[in-house]
């Protein structure tokens, strides 16, 4: 387990705004510079390849505050939307409760012209983790999934940080939100402060993938000599009704998903089913209706980078596998997951595996499929977090290194071209893809292959299709180099 400490640029990228999220991940999905068209007059001739860049522009975090929208609304309104309360249940106090409205910044940051500015210091947010120093459990303790010999996982990860007053609290808001009900009281002998309710509303609303319907503002009732909270109003961005239908639809989309396990798949086919499953059926879209939720992934099919991570976490939770969501920075704020395979843990990216599809609609990237904490702090900003979350040091999975597609030198790469168009050949795949086992050999592999010389890369297309089961066009040859993720791509055009 590592420790690492949630500051200001955590929360900030946590609240997850359509000014954040909403625009967020600019290189997450965004389509690649068309792959190089290599264009042959000859059986050998080809034209120098581009090589692709995708390392994030480097981008200035900030540890400043961030500013939360806080309304004091009129006692008429209080009156008719949030009945008053007396806090104080041992005193017989005629004190009139405060309404208050506090706007979590997940929308806009505009604060509007009727509002007071309250400054939040993130960095000191009085949420209460675990303590310093101790693992966090995370247990698979559900019901047994139906999917596999496992229980299914009911929390979130961040839950689980939380010590026993906080849980408690989190179980009924939690509650009251899936029953969708209009409003929750808090005894006074809770004690809940506006930064618990704060906090751990933002943890929901972040983390609770099942609560996709519930809107980011919070409307609560304060005592005034006590500053505890008595009530909540909650709130939700459809009628109950409404919200019944799209719960039935999520989870008939899951089942599609979910019923493709057998009971003999491992931890790494069951996690490939989902990542490959989530990037093929959903598209990448700033211009979503539901574009941070697994509503939007699932069903509408067209989502930015919460969604594919919630939606990630709710299928592996409905399968008893583990996994939690990773916060960072990758251009600009970016969500993404930690997930267990085999007992270990690993780092895993759908968002940026989902490529430009315009050509190869089935297709599906690996480079960030089964990463290190080393290897994905060379790729982003990792935000640091004050609870312990595992370390992500499994190797065993990694994508190409589990499936022998890593390339050390031309001859090796020549190979698994070879090996691998033959593969795609007989069951229909467009794309064959390795990975360079360092910068020196990924300079030399992708000099030799995208040149003009003998024994390039249609040379060895001209020779694997002699074998192929289908005829796959070598007059050209489109292909994609990432220099940063040290991966090729090549995508094979079929005669038939």
């Amino acid at each position: 387990m590592i420790k690492r400490k949630r500051n200001a640029a955590v929360i900030a990228a946590a609240l997850m705004a359509a000014t954040m999220l909403g625009g967020c991940d600019t290189n997450d999905n965004t389509p690649l510079p068309t792959d190089t068209v290599t264009e042959t007059q000859a059986e050998t001739s080809v034209t120098t390849a581009t090589t692709v860049s995708e390392k994030p522009q480097e981008t200035a975090v900030s540890d400043s505050t961030e500013t939360v929208a806080e309304t004091t609304v009129p006692e008429s309104t209080a009156a008719n939307e949030t009945p008053e309360t007396t806090v104080s249940e041992s005193e017989a106090q005629e004190e009139t409760s405060e309404t208050t409205t506090v706007s979590i910044a997940v929308e806009s940051e505009t604060v509007s012209e009727e509002s007071t500015e309250k400054d939040m210091d993130w960095s000191s947010s009085a949420i209460a983790f675990s303590a310093a120093g101790n693992p966090v459990y995370f247990p698979a303790n559900g019901e047994k999934s139906p999917y596999t010999d496992r229980k299914t996982i009911d929390h979130p990860y961040s839950y689980y940080t939380l010590n026993d007053r906080h849980q408690k609290i989190y179980d009924e808001l939690v509650t009251a939100l899936l029953d969708c009900e209009s409003s929750i009281k808090f005894s006074y002998y809770d004690e809940v402060t506006f930064d618990d309710l704060f906090s751990i509303y933002q943890l929901i609303y972040n983390d609770e993938y099942r609560l996709f319907y519930i809107s980011p503002t919070i409307e609560y009732t304060q005592d005034k000599t006590t500053g505890f909270v008595t009530q909540m109003r909650l709130l939700y961005n459809y009628d109950a009704d409404v919200i019944a239908d799209m719960k039935a639809e999520v989870e008939e989309e899951a089942e599609k998903i979910l019923s493709q396990i057998t009971p003999d798949m491992s931890d790494y086919e069951i996690v490939k089913l989902f990542h490959d499953s989530v990037i093929i059926s959903c598209k990448y879209s700033g211009e979503a209706e539901n574009p941070n939720t697994i509503y939007g992934c699932l069903v509408d099919k067209e989502a930015l980078c919460q969604a594919y991570s919630q939606t990630f976490t709710y299928l592996c939770h409905r399968a008893g596998i583990k996994t939690l969501v990773v916060l960072g920075v990758a251009n600009e704020p970016h969500m993404w997951n930690i997930v267990e395979m085999g007992g270990d843990y690993y780092h895993i990216d759908l968002t940026w595996d989902d490529p430009d599809r315009s050509r190869n609609p089935d297709s599906v990237r690996y480079d960030y499929f089964g990463l290190t904490d080393e290897r994905i702090r060379e790729l982003r900003q990792v935000d640091d977090y004050e609870y312990e979350v595992p370390a992500a040091n499994g190797t065993k999975y990694q994508y190409y290194s589990y499936n022998d597609l890593v390339a050390a030198d031309t001859e090796e790469a020549k190979a698994i071209i070879t090996r691998e168009a033959l593969k795609a050949a007989e069951n229909g795949s467009s794309t064959v893809q390795f990975m360079c086992a360092d910068s020196e050999a990924f300079d030399e592999i992708t000099s030799a292959l995208f040149s003009n010389a003998q024994g390039n890369v249609i040379t060895v297309l001209e020779a694997a299709k002699k074998q192929a089961a289908r005829l796959f066009n070598t007059e050209s040859v489109y292909h994609n180099s990432n220099e940063n993720t040290l991966t090729v791509k090549i995508f094979l055009d079929y005669l038939d």
